[in-house]
């Protein structure tokens, strides 16, 4: 028995996560993400009645989805399944348009199968595949020679898990996000006593954050630095807008608990947000179905422009990295709301790091500036593993090999240099590009 490692996305590169794993014959597909940065070029760049092409093929070429050419006619014949570690696009948004080229189950907790779901209604994508809910540490054969397990772990969004692929020859774990969260607001522990027991071949594992010289804090830091600028100060007569990711749940929960305890009604603003909120309503997660939403960019204009006290609202809205369509930069540069000097911006959340969110990022900045709003930035915390989380990973799993994914050189270089420094060889430390394969 062979087990064979095939970059599909997200090799020496941030976005579009995916990865085979080829066990004699057989193929497991770990993640469908988009590359977020060339999917929003495609699919924004053109006039609103323009029909844009979203063709497999077309999004391929553009680098917006994992390019499945990389495995031969015959190896997509033999994919018997598609694996999901979370529900962020990056790993799991080209499941609509990449998966119904496999005749396999789609894997994946309740809440990432609920954003499928929720995005092909939405959409109206029509996908063939089966898609089916596995419950974190749960344990599942997919076929004779191939079991799979989920594991869970903290990050940014619930119900995030490892994927174990156990075999004869031994496990390959796909860990790709993460971070160790020792005091989560929302949801379990990283399963640390099973992630001991499974001593794996090969870790492939996000290291997206390897070169912060530091631990990843915990989700509570966050919600302790919204307390202080919503609660601790004085905000009486000021509109409030917080933007964050729409995945990040157990953010979103806390601002909401805070909105409430201001005595402020909350207000939820963008299609993202409606879609991730209902995911989470129908995963039986949190549930914010006693909060108004709006979801289209009209019904917000119209909504903002007809409330008589928005300084009596809390309004968390899409838009955190100044994406020039969504829906905070549509309020600002199309004047859907008319800010008074010291109304409040909230910002919870970090740049995604690639130059045309930090360009957009500070092009919004200004303009809420140029208004006089109180801008408040960086209050977040990571979902990603820093250095410190790394090295403890590294003990806890002890893995032979380690492929870092879900960064450039610079950051798989660090994650080397850590593994170095807990006595690996150099050797042990596989840096992998795209369609570059590597066998066991």
């Amino acid at each position: 028995m062979t087990i064979e490692i095939i970059p599909v996305g997200g090799y020496s590169e941030i976005g579009r996560n995916c990865t085979a794993v080829k066990i004699d014959d057989e193929i497991v597909i770990l993640d469908m993400g988009l590359h977020m940065e060339k999917y929003i070029e495609h699919t924004h760049t053109a006039d609103r009645d323009d029909i844009v092409d979203m063709s497999t093929k077309t999004l391929m070429n553009v680098g917006a989805v994992p390019d499945i050419r990389t495995l031969t006619k015959e190896e997509r014949k033999n994919v018997i399944a598609i694996c999901i570690g979370h529900a962020h696009l990056d790993h799991i948004g080209a499941v609509p348009f990449l998966a119904k080229k496999f005749d396999c189950p789609v894997y994946a907790t309740p809440f990432s199968i609920e954003v499928v779901k929720s995005t092909i209604r939405d959409d109206r994508i029509n996908i063939k595949n089966e898609l089916i809910k596995k419950e974190e540490n749960s344990i599942f054969r997919i076929s004779d020679n191939i079991e799979i397990e989920f594991i869970n772990v903290t990050h940014s969004t619930p119900e995030t898990v490892m994927i174990a692929i156990h075999t004869k020859e031994g496990v390959v774990l796909y860990g790709n996000d993460y971070k160790i969260d020792k005091t989560p607001t929302y949801g379990a522990k990283t399963n640390i006593k099973r992630l001991k027991e499974l001593k794996p071949k090969a870790y492939i594992v996000d290291c997206l954050y390897s070169d912060n010289p530091d631990w990843t804090p915990s989700e509570l830091v966050a919600k302790q630095k919204l307390k202080e600028i919503l609660l601790d100060q004085d905000n009486k007569g000021k509109s409030i807008f917080v933007t964050t990711f729409s995945s990040h749940i157990a953010r979103l929960k806390s601002i909401k608990e805070i909105g409430e305890k201001m005595g402020r009604k909350v207000v939820f603003l963008g299609r993202s947000l409606s879609k991730y909120l209902m995911a989470s309503e129908n995963a039986g997660l949190a549930k914010f179905n006693d909060s108004m939403v709006v979801k289209y960019g009209a019904k917000v204009r119209r909504y903002l422009s007809s409330i008589p006290n928005p300084e009596k609202h809390l309004f968390i809205l899409t838009g955190h990295q100044g994406e020039p369509k969504a829906t905070l930069s549509r309020i600002v540069y199309e004047n859907h709301f008319n800010f008074k000097p010291e109304d409040i911006v909230i910002f919870s959340c970090q740049i995604i790091p690639v130059p045309i969110n930090f360009e957009n990022r500070k092009v919004l900045e200004d303009a809420l500036k140029r208004k006089h709003v109180t801008v408040h930035t960086d209050v977040h915390v990571s979902g990603h593993a820093s250095a410190e989380d790394q090295r403890e990973i590294f003990r806890i799993i002890n893995p032979e090999n380690i492929i870092p994914v879900h960064g450039d050189l610079p950051k798989m270089q660090a994650m080397k240099e850590i593994a170095i420094q807990e006595g690996y060889k150099e050797e042990q430390v596989h840096f992998l590009k795209n369609e570059q394969r590597l066998r066991f």
